[in-house]
């Protein structure tokens, strides 16, 4: 992806559970759809954030009457930077459950200017799509899985960052 050009984007108005890009020829699609999975020992509904190569044309909202709103970027890309996290429960003080997800993508162009896609909370389809600077700020902050713990649980969140090259 580095050094091509990143031509547009297209989601529907919520960003529900698919976002398509397309760069150069070649559109990927991440979608952000709620699959059964354990999550901190209980089955539950977890939204999985993945990335796809796909045909740009094929790309569309799950929605049966989907509108896809679309926005020329038309930029060359810079760095590219996955942004991962592990977050750990304790019990006690002892570790009881580690989980690690990838939390969003943030591509940088050549003109200086950011997009990046967030998948915000572990149990929703909804994504966030930012165009901007310095948008790394705008990601969920890690406090917000440790402030939802209560004693004598505590929840610790880790955040890596990976450029790409």
């Amino acid at each position: 992806m580095l050094g091509n050009k990143f031509i547009r984007y297209k989601s529907d108005s919520m960003n529900y559970g698919i976002i398509g890009i397309q760069i150069n020829d070649n559109g990927y699609a991440f979608t952000n759809y709620v699959e059964v999975d354990d999550y901190y020992g209980k089955m539950e509904d977890v939204a999985k954030f993945k990335v796809n190569k796909v045909a740009y044309d094929e790309i569309r909202s799950p929605f049966q009457e989907p509108h896809m709103n679309e926005k020329l970027i038309d930029c060359l890309v810079k760095e590219v930077y996955v942004i991962n996290e592990k977050q750990t429960l304790y019990i006690n003080d002892k570790i009881t459950y580690e989980v690690r997800l990838t939390r969003g993508v943030i591509f940088k162009f050549e003109e200086g200017y950011e997009l990046s896609i967030e998948k915000n909370v572990w149990f929703s389809e909804v994504m966030s799509l930012e165009i901007g600077h310095n948008l790394i700020n705008t990601f969920t902050p890690v406090e917000e899985f440790s402030d939802d713990w209560c004693e004598p649980c505590r929840g610790e969140c880790i955040r890596e960052i990976i450029k790409l090259s």
